[in-house]
């Protein structure tokens, strides 16, 4: 969280003196925590410095749903996050808000087995029609060249600062008070228990939580995480899509890291890692990586080699620090200060982790918002 000049309080009255927890971030991360909270009957406080929600990573996320994920804690987070966004009860506006496209992760060879057991796995749990293809030229509109990909037509992608907009109107639904425009300067301890100090008043909490995304690299003081975080920077490019082009599924690819996904019927978000270590949210995009990304995409989507170009996006996100092997347990790490913690860098996961990752953190805090059980906690099943 950067340090520029205060803001005021929006419309709808001064900050309370307490809360049971208090939730830096208004991103889809901190929205879905403060939602569990709000539903379990916590008092809760929304902070966000921004003038209004999903103004980091979250505004520029793609927003790629898939149940899996190679690493087998975000796939159980992901599986149960699927869940969430094909169900129309789950959601203030009464409709489920995952655009179902289907979705197609390539792998080499060698995963077949492990996309296999992924799909009995899926679909077991979620009743879908996940499938493994190998061999294959073509799956769902994109070209696989070689290897085996997976395939998950029930899957697809979520608009991230609609539903972070549901989540924050549930959550206020619940009496919740949500504040964009605050900024946290420091958060401390006094008696026990931590105190949020801001530009628009002091806030006494139980437990505070803090899903600020690329900002917890360089944090205000007391909400520095106790694993490294780093800002890494992401870069996508939107272009269009002629009518005599076939529709597609999303898309990853985990041998080069290569991504897409439609957006709408006439354009399609690509991307590839951009290893820029240290972007600020609001760098300038990079001219050269995106054409890099049209180039690399090109053996995926033929049309892309005279698909127009409508526009670059660059954002940056939480990454745990590389080479961070044998990182504790759980979706919550602490930060030095009894009962403050840090959620955990999904390294651009965050969309698909969301529900879940914010009802497991809502259960933990609620349960011990001191001890470090609750960190620990994290990571295994509660009731809703």
């Amino acid at each position: 969280m950067s340090d520029a000049g205060p803001a005021a309080v929006p419309p709808g009255g001064e900050l309370p003196a307490g809360a049971d927890v208090v939730v830096v971030g208004a991103g889809i991360t901190g929205a879905a925590v403060a939602h569990h909270l709000a539903r379990r009957g916590a008092s809760v406080v929304v902070l966000e410095q921004a003038p209004g929600p999903s103004a980091g990573a979250t505004g520029r996320s793609g927003g790629m749903v898939r149940a899996f994920d190679p690493d087998p804690v975000v796939a159980e987070l992901a599986l149960a996050g699927l869940a969430a966004y094909r169900d129309p009860g789950r959601w203030a506006s009464g409709r489920a808000p995952l655009h179902v496209v289907g979705a197609v992760t390539a792998a080499a060879p060698a995963e077949e087995a492990a996309f296999r057991a992924a799909a009995e796995r899926i679909n077991g749990a979620l009743g879908t029609t996940a499938h493994v293809v190998a061999g294959a030229a073509e799956a769902a509109g994109i070209r696989l060249a070689s290897g085996v990909a997976l395939v998950e037509p029930e899957a697809g992608w979520v608009a991230p600062a609609e539903v972070t907009a549901d989540w924050l109107a549930q959550a206020s639904a619940n009496g919740a008070v949500v504040r964009c425009g605050v900024r946290v300067r420091a958060v401390e301890a006094r008696g026990g228990r931590p105190v949020v100090r801001t530009d628009a008043g002091t806030v006494r909490a139980g437990a505070v939580v803090s899903a600020v995304g690329p900002w917890a690299a360089d944090p205000p003081s007391g909400l520095r995480p106790d694993v490294p975080v780093r800002a890494r920077s992401i870069q996508v490019s939107v272009v269009g899509r002629r009518p005599d082009v076939p529709a597609h599924a999303t898309f990853v690819d985990l041998r080069t890291g290569l991504y897409a996904k439609p957006v709408g019927a006439d354009r399609t978000l690509i991307g590839m890692p951009h290893l820029v270590w240290g972007s600020a949210v609001g760098a300038p995009p990079d001219p050269a990586h995106a054409r890099a990304t049209v180039a690399a995409l090109t053996a995926h989507f033929p049309w892309l080699a005279t698909a127009p170009h409508l526009d670059t996006i660059r954002a940056a996100d939480a990454y745990d620090v590389p080479g961070g092997d044998g990182l504790p347990p759980g979706l919550l790490r602490g930060t030095g200060v009894p009962g403050v913690w840090a959620v955990r860098a999904l390294n651009g996961g965050g969309v698909k982790t969301a529900p879940e990752a914010g009802r497991r953190i809502a259960a933990a805090v609620l349960t011990d918002p001191v001890s470090a059980d609750a960190a620990l906690a994290a990571t295994r099943p509660h009731t809703a």
